[in-house]
């Protein structure tokens, strides 16, 4: 008795073109690290624009959502503010960014922050590594950063900062 297997397409067929323009994955790309280059530049001497909130206005969408890990604010406006008051105490901030990962309408952006504030540390300079969370359109409508805060501001504290470091090193030490 003859034995028939059905055919099974492997490779489905490529649907045709479509006769509307279309832009290329190198396009997207393209523009993509073209918002990715201008959000570095901004924040590549924060302390010297982040008077200047305008430039916010052609990297941020007006419904952004920034967070990190001290605040959550919602809307270009707010994070204006935000990044105005956060400025107040600061006498120099600048970010050294790091091999960055794109894909379709994200990025993970990380990065070393080099801040020096008045009531840290006696406002000498202090280093700081995180990485920012980003998705965005024509413009960033989702902005996360993750960092320490503890080496950030705890650790800076005379007092504070040797029992946050007395802590952490009896917790590395738990494992071994």
């Amino acid at each position: 008795m003859p034995f028939s297997v059905p055919l099974i397409q492997v490779n489905p067929p490529v649907p045709e073109r479509r006769t509307s323009p279309q832009i290329s994955i190198r396009e997207v790309i393209e523009q993509m690290s073209g918002l990715i280059e201008e959000l570095q530049q901004y924040y590549s001497d924060f302390s010297a624009v982040a008077g200047d909130s305008s430039l916010l206005d052609s990297l941020y969408d007006e419904k952004v959502v920034f967070r990190d890990p001290v605040h959550q604010v919602e809307g270009l406006p707010a994070l204006k503010r935000y990044f105005s008051d956060m400025s107040g105490g600061l006498t120099s901030c600048r970010f050294e960014f790091d091999r960055s990962v794109l894909s379709e309408g994200g990025a993970c952006l990380p990065w070393q922050m080099h801040f020096s504030h008045r009531q840290l540390q006696g406002g000498r300079e202090l280093s700081l590594r995180g990485c920012s969370l980003l998705h965005f359109n024509d413009r960033v409508y989702y902005h996360e950063d993750f960092y320490d805060l503890g080496a950030m501001v705890y650790e800076q504290v005379p007092l504070l900062g040797s029992v946050v470091r007395g802590i952490k090193k009896r917790l590395g030490g738990a494992g071994s």
